[in-house]
């Protein structure tokens, strides 16, 4: 049967809005000089009786405060603050992960917690020496909705109530502004960066926007737990014109 040329000529147009839909929604964010790398720098401290975790260059808390950043370089070594007298660096779990925008859209920030039973332990990376607590943090064409925690060692247990995967669209704004929250119940530290975990009040308002955020956002915390604000803070990174 041979077609109108007017339905042939219809029916190509159709083709190519959908090809076009399907590359926008795949596509990643386009990159202005000086942002294609997201650094993401996780520095892990100890005191001898439990660990901190902290993944902002910015907190009031200086001696702690990590590298993070974005940058048209590709950063490969932590750089991680000398910590306040009575801390030392836990190394097994410090690392930095560098992920190029160029091979994704959506930053999917994995969030593993894992309990011991006399404190918790928050990790984001996918590439810490600690192998059996490393997550699956990654920067992809597609959302991830399950979070992805390696088993941890023995004696540790996922913390499931903090545990969560936050998929954020790259293109969707000029920010990735990063919040971390910090909470204490006088016995250990809780870190927490993400916005999507089941334990809601006690998460942050991280998301990708148009404007800066200035000041960390966090839920109340429960009952028995109160905001460690020395280590709180908001990270905006620029990622350019979407």
């Amino acid at each position: 049967m041979r077609f109108p040329r007017a339905l042939t000529t219809w029916k190509s147009a159709v083709v190519a809005a959908v090809s076009a839909t399907l590359l926008a929604a795949t596509a990643a964010p386009a990159l202005a000089a000086g942002d294609r790398y997201l650094n993401l720098h996780q520095c892990v401290y100890t005191n001898g009786s439990y660990l901190y975790t902290n993944l902002l260059a910015n907190t009031p808390n200086t001696p702690f405060n990590t590298g993070t950043n974005i940058s048209d370089t590709r950063d490969t070594v932590a750089k991680c603050g000398p910590a306040a007298p009575g801390w030392r660096l836990d190394p097994a779990n410090v690392s930095v992960l560098s992920l190029d925008r160029v091979r994704g859209r959506y930053l999917n920030l994995h969030q593993c917690v894992y309990s011991n039973g006399r404190f918790l332990y928050t990790n984001l990376l996918s590439n810490t020496p600690n192998t059996p607590f490393n997550t699956g943090t990654n920067l992809s064409y597609t959302p991830d909705t399950t979070p992805k925690c390696a088993p941890g060692a023995p004696g540790w247990t996922l913390d499931t109530a903090n545990v969560a995967v936050q998929s954020l669209d790259l293109a969707s704004g000029q920010f990735l502004n990063l919040h971390q929250c910090v909470y204490s119940n006088r016995y250990f530290l809780y870190t927490n960066l993400l916005a999507t975990t089941p334990n809601a009040p006690f998460n942050t308002a991280t998301h990708v926007s148009g404007s800066q955020d200035l000041a960390a956002r966090c839920g109340p915390g429960a009952a028995g737990w109160a905001i460690d604000a020395a280590n709180i803070a908001a990270l905006p990174l620029d990622l350019g014109t979407p």
